[in-house]
């Protein structure tokens, strides 16, 4: 596995163990804690590339059952610290590949997790969201826009967010972030996409 390809756990497992997550915001962004306080009510919340785990735990506190999956065993490792017994919460595996046995979902959060992604995954990402959520439903979180010279992270543009997740997906609500990483300054949005 090569260090530099931020599709194999390795990538990931060297900045957690190195403490290099510029990525990782250290607390739940404002604009999740709003939704959550006019979401409908909950239901299964997927998580997927969950890092750190900082939102299985406001999810769980809303009330909603929740699935978080990241393949990183150091980000595991480091969710286990903050999320203590919530820790069951997370599955050690590969959104892409894992079984999770017929479960469609109510909401899937989005938070860098798309970002990290090469664009030539991209495709793969938005099948399986369309595979994983219920028809109606909402795929939620924060989506990385702009022009990043030494990628990851890998940001969209407004064509290819409509191109990538179009098909099956609405965009029903898209707003600035007001506390974003000095990484994603001035890039991320709050979105809304309902499946179709």
């Amino acid at each position: 596995m090569k260090t530099e390809d931020s599709t194999q756990p390795d990538f990931w497992n060297t900045r957690y163990a190195a403490g290099k997550t510029p990525w990782d915001l250290g607390s739940v962004p404002a604009a999740l804690r709003s939704f959550l306080a006019r979401a409908k009510p909950p239901g299964r919340v997927l998580i997927p590339g969950c890092g750190s785990g900082y939102e299985v735990q406001v999810f769980h506190d809303a009330g909603f059952e929740v699935t978080a999956i990241d393949f990183s065993p150091a980000a595991r490792e480091r969710a286990a610290r903050i999320l203590g017994p919530l820790i069951h919460c997370v599955i050690a595996g590969d959104f892409f590949t894992h079984d999770f046995s017929g479960q469609e979902f109510d909401l899937i959060y989005e938070r860098t997790f798309l970002c990290s992604l090469p664009p030539e995954r991209w495709p793969a990402y938005a099948r399986r969201m369309a595979e994983l959520l219920q028809k109606g439903k909402i795929l939620a979180g924060i989506f990385l826009y702009g022009e990043e010279p030494e990628p990851p992270p890998f940001p969209l543009t407004e064509a290819q967010a409509s191109d990538l997740l179009g098909d099956d997906f609405q965009l029903v609500r898209s707003e600035p972030i007001s506390d974003s990483l000095p990484l994603f300054q001035g890039m991320e949005r709050w979105q809304e996409w309902r499946r179709k």
